[in-house]
């Protein structure tokens, strides 16, 4: 009886050191996942928030007031007709396109599929501007230049958006060249997507001059979450200080050690699949400047 009464004894201690250690994991388990928990709320909250601040910004459409919006149209000349299109297009310009508030410049897209196209390009433009009476613009348009040349798609409005400018002066006249990006970026990978391009941005208004950038971010006309950026020169040969550093490390050295690694991958995985990054080059049409 003694000897069956010990072994109990020692069973239920060691039932209870086992259930103490059961109970210790399960609360250290319910710790982790509670703090983990709390992590990812508040990183969702973060994501959130800024997802709803672009989503906000698109769908409040040309009504803001304190926002600088630029069109964009597409035309290709019909077959045989472009020296016509270019000159009654030219007239069309100087006649109502000549001033700061309906400005226009027209590029000649050079490579991919888009080769050939003439896109127009109204910059500086305010909400106020979609109030203006254009029907005898649009008729003259309709009338002496439509019939040489055929639309590319309709127009498109875009929001500049000036946290990404790079070297950008207003009173600079239009670069002779363009490299032109389109990013159709992820709905939920804008803070990866905006960090790269912000940063990126301060190391090329250090190695880069001679050149300039302007980012917009589609408000109607075309897919959702849409970012183009323009990056503007005059030669195709540079004339940007020689540096013995890379892009890469004064990335680091700006922002961090291994930042430039860590940031680009995550700018890459920001941007859908297959239709996620497109580029064309442009070059300036002088005979359809307005002045």
């Amino acid at each position: 009886m003694v000897f069956k009464k010990q072994k109990t004894n020692k069973l239920n201690q060691n039932y209870d050191v086992f259930s103490k250690f059961f109970h210790l994991g399960l609360f250290y388990k319910l710790y982790i996942n509670c703090k983990l928990l709390i992590i990812n709320q508040i990183k969702m909250k973060k994501i959130l928030l800024f997802i709803c601040i672009v989503m906000f910004s698109n769908s409040y459409g040309q009504r803001n007031s304190d926002a600088e919006y630029w069109n964009t149209f597409h035309y290709k000349a019909k077959s045989g007709m472009e020296n016509k299109f270019i000159q009654s297009a030219a007239k069309k310009t100087k006649k109502y396109n000549a001033e700061q508030d309906n400005f226009i410049i027209t590029y000649k897209i050079s490579t991919g599929q888009n080769a050939g196209v003439f896109e127009r390009i109204m910059p500086f433009q305010t909400s106020e501007g979609y109030d203006r009476d254009t029907s005898a613009e649009l008729k003259y348009w309709a009338d002496n230049v439509m019939p040489f040349a055929e639309l590319v798609g309709g127009q498109q409005i875009w929001e500049r958006e000036k946290w990404a400018d790079v070297n950008v002066d207003v009173t600079t006249p239009p670069y002779k060249h363009l490299i032109k990006n389109i990013y159709v970026v992820k709905q939920t990978h804008n803070e990866y997507f905006g960090r790269w391009t912000q940063r990126i941005g301060k190391v090329m208004a250090k190695r880069r001059p001679d050149s300039s950038r302007i980012m917009l971010s589609l408000v109607s006309g075309g897919r959702s979450n849409t970012f183009v950026s323009y990056v503007g020169f005059n030669t195709f040969k540079h004339s940007n200080p020689d540096f013995d550093s890379s892009w890469e490390e004064d990335y680091n050295e700006m922002f961090g050690w291994e930042t430039f690694k860590a940031d680009q991958k995550a700018f890459r995985e920001s941007l859908e699949m297959i239709i996620g990054h497109q580029r064309e080059s442009l070059e300036l049409v002088e005979e359809l400047l307005p002045n």
